[in-house]
């Protein structure tokens, strides 16, 4: 079940765990989708923080997502894809109070992979530490 995938001059593999027939030598396909949208948010926050002004300390992501591997298998009528998906943002960054809402809004706005996962129907929630300031959703 290994695949090698080359695109732009850059190559990785996939892989499965052992149980389903894999060999578990590298992530699975769904894992590089989770680490796609760490990625995609982290160039985004960049992007859009710039456009606004504000510098960044620091930016770390975590994902955390569940799926029903019985549509993959075949074994009943249910999607295949994520159910559910939370990603948490932990961002250090100097932006006032009154704007957070507006820069978070606009990051999910702009993020493509955090859009392709809620246009799939994936329950898609994202937490925003920001700096000292506690949770601004």
């Amino acid at each position: 079940m290994i695949t090698r995938i080359e695109s732009r001059g850059f190559i990785f593999r996939t892989d499965e765990p052992v149980p389903i027939g894999g060999t578990d030598a590298s992530p699975t396909p769904m894992q590089y989708v989770v680490g796609a949208v760490n990625g995609c948010v982290t160039v985004v926050i960049e992007t859009v923080a710039n456009e606004q002004g504000f510098a960044v300390e620091s930016v770390e992501t975590f994902s955390h997502a569940h799926q029903d591997v019985r549509g993959f298998q075949g074994t009943a009528d249910v999607s295949p894809h994520f159910k559910d998906f939370t990603l948490t943002v932990n961002l250090q960054a100097a932006i006032p109070e009154d704007r957070l809402e507006a820069f978070t809004s606009q990051v999910e706005k702009r993020c493509p992979a955090i859009n392709l996962l809620r246009d799939a129907g994936v329950a898609f929630t994202v937490e925003w530490n920001i700096g000292a300031r506690g949770t601004a959703k």
